[in-house]
């Protein structure tokens, strides 16, 4: 007995207090892989667990929280009471980083403990959570449904097919009566319920959400883009269909596409779908530019292409039709980009932003040199980074959503490559006249509607 307590000691790093017992402590890190900073106000949250049957409730033993949690990876030391462990019992392990009550990411699985001087010292892999709620109310009636109608437009009438899925998921078609083609348009993203305004609230690849109330009916009754209700004779609801229609959307999607073991998947930006991609179409070209892209097999790379989600037939036998994404056109690969992380948004200053696309193109970084990047000062007018070659120094104005650079000051290094980059970079930003971010991605726009540069919130070693 004494030997195995010396085991214990020295894998999990235990202490003996004389007279009390044995109170023991668990070590261990986590991380995730995505190069992603956490928004202000994040907390890391781990938790050792005494997981009973199916059906009862987890036991906390021991739990530690950190706010801010700083860059990944994140230390952690479990204490627990060592008589609290008992035989044949399952511990596991189990992590999460919370923002204003949302997961941003979770432990990808449970890690398992068998106290008997065997276990290694705790790793745990986060995935993205994408801004799941923990808690989240559970609309009325049941899911899937459609929902079908025609309400009015600014100049002319929207036949509107709405589908909500499970998991917060939607996909809608709007097509603009009367009006010559193209004149249908599909969405898909993520909806979320407000059981206090009996209103669901739907973002996905439009810039503003839109709003819907739960009319007494279990109709839809459209609002306006406050969420308040429309003063207005004509029609504004859209009908609970008696049985589930969905639609097979066609638009253009983004995702994080992988290819491994003779399966294709895809992680769709917009509503965090992870899809099956069909071996038809313009397939092909997707996978041989992705064979080319990655770094490591199965490593997921942001693809964009034109395309539609459809049911097709199971590998395994019996199973239903999945949702699968047919690749129609392939656009191209961004192997710097991720989706990033679009529930909470990071903060324009005291930000590292890298820049990931520049003019509607991919950014590259070269050889040894640092990767094109920004960071606007957390006090005062001072912006700071690098074009890849040269250092940049500046000041910047913000007012609302307005803002302005000056002039780039940069050092006077000549670098082999990459230099056409840096002074595209750098004179694009002079044309800069307002910003947006999204999550963890910031845009940069001058006078028209395309982002002149696309950067991503990084969180730094």
């Amino acid at each position: 007995m004494l030997r195995f307590f010396c085991r214990l000691l020295a894998v999990l790093g235990c202490t003996l207090h004389a007279g009390v017992g044995l109170a023991a402590t668990l070590d261990g890190t986590a991380f995730y892989r995505e190069r992603i900073a956490l928004p202000p106000g994040a907390v890391f949250d781990v938790v050792l667990l005494e997981v009973g049957a199916a059906h009862a409730r987890s036991q906390p033993i021991a739990r530690a929280r950190h706010s801010p949690p700083g860059p990944p990876p994140f230390v952690f030391r479990l204490s627990y009471d060592d008589a609290a462990i008992r035989s044949g019992v399952r511990y596991v392990v189990r992590a999460r980083i919370e923002h204003e009550g949302r997961a941003l990411f979770t432990t990808a699985r449970d890690i398992d403990l068998r106290f008997d001087g065997t276990d290694a010292p705790v790793r745990l892999l986060l995935v993205s959570g994408r801004g799941e709620q923990s808690a989240r109310p559970a609309m009325p009636g049941s899911l899937p449904a459609t929902f079908r109608g025609e309400l009015p437009g600014a100049d002319a009438t929207v036949a509107w097919h709405v589908d909500l899925l499970a998991a917060g998921r939607y996909q809608w078609r709007q097509t603009f009566l009367g009006k010559p083609e193209p004149n249908q348009f599909d969405d898909i993203g993520r909806w979320r319920w407000d059981s206090k305004r009996r209103r669901i609230e739907f973002r996905g690849t439009q810039e503003q959400p839109v709003y819907f109330e739960l009319a007494e009916n279990g109709a839809l009754r459209t609002l306006d883009r406050a969420g308040r209700r429309i003063d207005s004779a004509h029609n504004d609801l859209l009908q609970r269909q008696a049985d589930h229609e969905p639609i097979e959307p066609r638009l253009h999607l983004t995702g994080m596409f992988s290819y491994l073991a003779d399966a294709a998947t895809i992680v769709l930006c917009a509503n965090s779908e992870r899809l099956p991609v069909a071996m038809e179409g313009d397939y092909r070209a997707l996978e041989a530019a992705y064979t080319a892209a990655r770094e490591s097999p199965g490593q997921p790379v942001l693809a964009r292409l034109e395309g539609r989600i459809a049911l097709r037939p199971s590998a395994e036998a019996g199973k239903s039709p999945l949702r699968t994404v047919v690749v129609e056109r392939f656009i191209g690969l961004a192997p710097r980009e991720t989706c990033g992380q679009p529930i909470a948004a990071s903060a324009l200053r005291n930000t590292y932003w890298r820049l990931v696309r520049l003019e509607g193109e991919s950014v590259h970084a070269e050889g040894q040199q640092r990767e094109p990047h920004l960071v606007f000062a957390a006090e005062g007018e001072r912006v700071s980074g690098s074009g890849g070659c040269n250092r940049l120094l500046g000041t910047f104005a913000v007012d609302g959503e307005r803002i302005k650079l000056s002039p780039m000051a940069a050092t006077r290094m000549a670098c082999p490559a990459g230099m056409e980059q840096e002074q595209r970079f750098v004179r694009s930003l002079e044309q800069v006249v307002r910003y947006r971010i999204r999550g963890s991605q910031l845009e940069l726009f001058a006078n028209g509607p395309q982002a002149v540069a696309r950067f991503e919130a990084v969180a730094l070693p």
